[in-house]
């Protein structure tokens, strides 16, 4: 009994999601999308968009990957096909890019210049997309629609992924924070704890612990109070 295509899809999305969930680090997480994408569809080229904190549409990943000295794109939501992706939450699928005539923007690459198909599918996530995930071929018509059906369900899967590794991202950086942070004030104890047991009289010492208290707190350190010259009644 052959396996049919809706079944074929469904192995494919539950391997994607296997390899995908497992990985915390964003960049671990875009590169197996891609590896694994890859098993189940054959193209020349792709990249995994997002919207960045001002609104545009930035490259994170690309496959393969993009030359070092490749300068980081940008692309604007409101007059592009990848931002039309996003601000519909709707795949775009060009079979033959010549005669479309739609502006399509790939990487200066070889291949690119050859592209003759290109795939869209947006990141959907909590309710919105967070980006796209494209891929192109040098073929006409190069995707089939189970390709398009897997591509627009991957996306679900990568999106979620790509959150959760965000989000783990945070997790790490506050738990950094509040590492350094309880480390600062373990030092600031020891040090109040050693100027509190200096006697009046060690003034250097105690100028050299508020040197320290003021390094660690950013402040000016409290001038010191000379105790009073005794007085010698005639």
């Amino acid at each position: 009994m052959s396996e049919s295509a809706d079944d074929s899809i469904s192995r494919s999305l539950l391997r994607l999601a296997r390899e995908v969930t497992a990985r915390h680090d964003l960049d671990d997480v875009l590169a197996e999308a891609f590896r694994e994408t890859r098993k189940t569809v054959e193209f020349s080229g792709g990249s995994i968009q997002l919207i960045d904190d001002e609104g545009w549409i930035t490259v994170a990943a690309s496959d393969p990957p993009l030359p070092a000295e490749t300068p980081t794109s940008r692309v604007p939501l409101g007059n592009s096909v990848a931002g039309r992706v996003v601000l519909t939450e709707q795949a775009v699928y060009i079979a033959d890019v010549e005669a479309d005539g739609r502006e399509i923007r790939l990487p200066t690459l070889e291949w690119a210049a050859s592209v003759r198909s290109y795939l869209a599918v947006p990141l959907l996530v909590d309710g919105r997309a967070i980006g796209l995930l494209r891929i192109d071929d040098v073929r006409v018509d190069a995707f089939t629609p189970t390709d398009r059906q897997f591509l627009t369900a991957a996306g679900v899967v990568i999106a979620a992924a790509i959150q959760n590794a965000r989000a783990h991202a945070r997790s790490t950086s506050a738990r950094s924070r509040a590492e350094a942070l309880e480390f600062r004030i373990d030092q600031l104890r020891t040090k109040l704890s050693d100027a509190k047991a200096a006697t009046p009289a060690d003034t250097a010492e105690i100028s050299v612990l508020l040197d320290a208290l003021e390094a660690m707190l950013g402040e000016p350190k409290p001038a010191i109070q000379m105790p009073d010259e005794p007085r010698v009644t005639l």
